[in-house]
């Protein structure tokens, strides 16, 4: 196996080690008063908290300090994989001439930014899209009031003037939403710059945690992220089904949950997790 295993450091609290078992059931079966997470029935085994990280490999060592303050041991098996993909000459062209470059993810930073022109303005999703800017030499102009494109399509329609040229680097499974929602106001160019790909070997992890009933809570990054582990989770053998907090992200993530009958608990609603003993 080349899954990873982080436990939460020593000073943790002890009691925080303890599983009370917040999982999840189908969203009209949730409790309105417990935002659909559930608790086991007194005499049932307690587990440690342990939270499946999958974001791409070498991407989660951020994500594994935040759960491991809240008492979570951690098991990373990635959900997604990058493949970049080659930039037309028509695309370059339209990098070079761009006044504004819209990331809403991490992963064409780098190559879009080897392909832009000094001084282009920038906007991003997310704390981590933007360091990545930063990284890459660029400053970064905007920044997503919420980690959502209805926000930064908002954002940029009160902040970029009436046909400003605006480009838009995305994966191949990305919708266009955000092209649509800009089009009447602004000259929006998008084009497929990576191919977010399933690794071939992570299906068998999952299959095998699952079934070992090795994690009480799953971390997804993306709509993308959520399917995927949908489809092994709905085929495991013997996982039990309501008893898996399922963390998202946003509020993007979240409603792909939902949409699909599903409830989970934001990142953000430190509350809930921290309620996870």
């Amino acid at each position: 196996m080349t899954y990873a295993l982080r436990k939460p450091s020593a000073n943790c609290d002890n009691t925080r080690r303890q599983q009370p078992s917040g999982h999840l059931k189908k969203a009209e079966a949730a409790d309105k008063t417990s935002k659909g997470i559930f608790f086991k029935k007194s005499g049932q085994p307690q587990q440690e908290k342990t939270v499946l990280l999958t974001r791409g490999a070498g991407l989660n060592e951020e994500d594994g300090r935040f759960f491991d303050q809240r008492g979570f041991h951690s098991i990373t098996v990635p959900l997604t994989a990058i493949e970049p993909l080659a930039f037309s000459e028509e695309t370059k062209t339209a990098i070079r001439h761009a006044q504004w470059l819209i990331f809403t993810s991490q992963a064409p930073v780098a190559a879009v930014l080897q392909q832009a022109a000094p001084g282009v303005k920038v906007a991003v999703i997310g704390a981590k899209t933007a360091a990545a800017v930063i990284a890459a030499g660029f400053a970064v102009d905007l920044v997503s009031p919420r980690e959502t494109k209805k926000a930064l399509v908002e954002e940029l329609k009160a902040r970029l003037p009436e046909g400003a040229k605006v480009v838009y680097p995305k994966s191949q499974l990305a919708d266009a939403y955000l092209e649509v929602a800009l089009a009447e106001q602004l000259q929006v160019y998008s084009f497929a710059a990576y191919r977010n790909v399933f690794p071939k070997s992570s299906r068998a992890q999952i299959m095998k945690l699952l079934n070992e009933q090795q994690v009480t809570a799953v971390y997804l990054t993306s709509p993308s992220a959520w399917r995927r582990f949908r489809k092994i989770w709905e085929q495991a053998r013997t996982v039990a089904k309501d008893e898996l907090l399922l963390i998202a992200i946003g509020e993007t993530t979240l409603a792909a949950i939902r949409l699909d009958g599903y409830d989970g608990t934001l990142k953000s609603d430190q509350q809930v997790l921290d309620h996870q003993k």
